[in-house]
């Protein structure tokens, strides 16, 4: 108690010369993602041109945290950690207890000097403490699932339900092979063109190929893809991201033809097993809204937590009682993505897609 009262909390700014030393407190922390590391800074101020607010978190000579965010929204803009993922929010090292909720006043301050109304977190994993503050609101959404990786046998024997089984032999009958490839080889051609496909058929804008690239040029072997083929041709693309012990699944993407053979079933259990193999301890399977989307990971044995979002804001204000989320299941959403699907010409999505992607935020 008196060390806190001795040396508050501090969010001072993290110059490119740091980014280093950024990247190697992320990787220490076992609840790391990529979406906060640097690169994932330098794609964002790239591709899309956000202002980002990335902040060390002090205490007195000592570094304890990192907390990366943009700005985003134009007559009510607030700090959001992160964007284009599932998770965001601060990474703290030896914390004591009350000092996560003591640091949410700092967060609201920043937000005021970057005349932003207040700050969201996405996931915030490990932030449950900062509900105990005033400043803070906890706002229950759905959940996100993760699987602890083990030998491939026991994996098989132990965590995959019948129905994975039957669709990795039926892709190894149809002679289906996997190609584990980092860095920039991993969303070479033909991801992205099949990238555009499934967005479409989602009805959700996608991102210009220049996020990719940027995203590979800056993470580099981070960045890690199954890829299936076929008769020479690839049919699939799982694109994942490593941090520390972790492996995130961030995008799949198949051609719709060749679903029968079930790829993207194949992928998953490859990438898993290549992983494992190289010290992996965890494949995220990232969030869990709806059904479909919970009965696929179920069927790997992943486990599933709940998913919040945390606003951090004035004590008591508009701000913190209400999340501005997407949800796809509204009408106005299910028209949007009716719009989208059936009305924008796959050739002009990529064009027409990270303007609204960017405004989003999702």
């Amino acid at each position: 108690m008196c060390h806190r009262a001795r040396y508050r909390l501090e969010l001072t700014v993290s110059a490119s010369d740091e980014a280093a030393a950024w990247d190697r407190f992320v990787e220490q922390q076992p609840e790391a993602r990529f979406s906060q590391l640097w690169g994932f800074r330098e794609a964002l101020e790239r591709a899309y041109a956000y202002r980002c607010v990335y902040r060390k978190v002090t205490r007195g000579d000592e570094w304890v945290g990192v907390f990366p965010s943009i700005a985003a929204g134009r007559n009510r803009p607030r700090l959001i950690s992160m964007p284009f993922n599932e998770y965001g929010g601060p990474l703290f090292r030896g914390l004591a207890p009350g000092e996560l909720a003591d640091s949410t006043e700092a967060f609201a301050r920043l937000a005021e000097q970057e005349h932003c109304v207040g700050v969201e977190i996405r996931g915030g994993i490990g932030c449950d403490e900062m509900e105990e503050s005033r400043f803070c609101r906890k706002h229950r959404l759905h959940s996100y699932a993760v699987l602890a990786l083990d030998e491939k046998e026991r994996l098989w024997k132990q965590s995959l339900a019948n129905e994975a089984r039957k669709a990795i032999k039926r892709s190894a009958k149809a002679g289906l092979g996997v190609e584990i490839v980092r860095g920039p080889g991993a969303v070479a051609s033909p991801f992205y063109e099949m990238y555009l496909v499934s967005m479409k058929r989602l009805g959700v804008p996608p991102h210009g190929r220049e996020f990719f690239t940027h995203l590979a040029a800056q993470l580099g072997e981070r960045m890690v893809a199954s890829v299936v083929i076929h008769e020479k041709r690839r049919i699939a693309h799982l694109l994942g991201f490593l941090t520390g012990k972790r492996i995130q699944a961030y995008i799949t993407a198949s051609a719709p033809e060749a679903w029968p053979l079930r790829p993207n079933d194949l992928a998953h259990w490859e990438l898993m097993n290549w992983a494992y193999t190289n010290g992996i301890e965890i494949f995220d399977f990232g969030s869990a809204r709806y059904e479909g989307q919970i009965h696929f990971k179920q069927k790997w044995g992943a486990m599933f937590h709940d998913y919040n979002s945390y606003l951090i804001g004035p004590p008591n204000s508009k701000f913190t009682q209400h999340l501005q989320s997407v949800e796809s299941s509204s009408k106005l959403m299910a028209a949007s993505a009716a719009v989208w699907r059936h009305g924008v010409p796959l050739r002009l999505s990529s064009v027409l897609g990270p303007p609204i992607r960017k405004h989003l935020t999702k």
